[in-house]
Parts: structure tokens; sequence; C-alpha cells
């Protein structure tokens, strides 16, 4: 019996122009424009709303906010945004760094004006 497991080992052993026309091909057809008689596979919403639980660390949230690690330091330092710290990790949480996001592009957007 062909599974999921057994197709996704197949996939790794393809060239990777082969494993991109795949991927391609799942984002298009499979999120994008799914075909109305293939029921839907990938809920979207869960999807996202489960990557919203799960804190980011210091990498993920730097490039999540387009700045440097030191810079998300002394963000933090600061106090203009919010990090748990254990040990010497940082971890953030999602919906504090889209508000800063928005917030910092909303400030970005105002000033060229």
């Amino acid at each position: 019996m062909l599974t999921a497991e057994k197709v996704i080992k197949e996939i790794y052993l393809l060239p990777l122009n082969e494993r991109q026309k795949i991927a391609h091909h799942i984002i298009e057809f499979g999120i994008r424009n799914p075909h109305p008689d293939v029921p839907e596979i990938l809920d979207i919403k869960a999807w996202q709303d489960e990557i919203a639980r799960k804190p980011f660390n210091l990498k993920q949230a730097s490039e999540y906010l387009g700045v440097s690690s030191v810079t998300l330091r002394r963000w933090v330092k600061a106090r203009r945004i919010l990090a748990s710290k254990i040990g010497r990790a940082y971890t953030f949480d999602v919906e504090d760094l889209k508000k800063l996001k928005k917030a910092h592009l909303t400030n970005k957007s105002a000033k060229s004006i």
C-alpha cells in the first residue's frame, strides 16, 4: 500500500529540479487553486493558528521582523518587545511579534510621507 511516508521518502530521492516541480504543483494546485472535485486536505487557517501558538526563538523572530539578532536583543533590553529568557535563549510570542511588526511598518510608512 502506498503511504504518505513512502511518497515523501521517494520525493527526497528525486533530483532537486524534480522536487521543486512537485513543491510548485502542491502550492499552486493544492493551496491556491484546489480542484473542485478534490477534498480539501490542508486547512490553511488551522495550520496558521498552530504556527501562531508556537513561540519563536531569537533567530526566527529577527528573520520575521527583518532585523538583526543584535537589534532584537536591544529592543528586548529597551522593553520595546517582551521576551522570555531561559538561560541564554530568548523566546517570543508570535502575537507580540505581529504587533511590533505592524507598528514598525506603520511608523516607517508615516515617516516616508
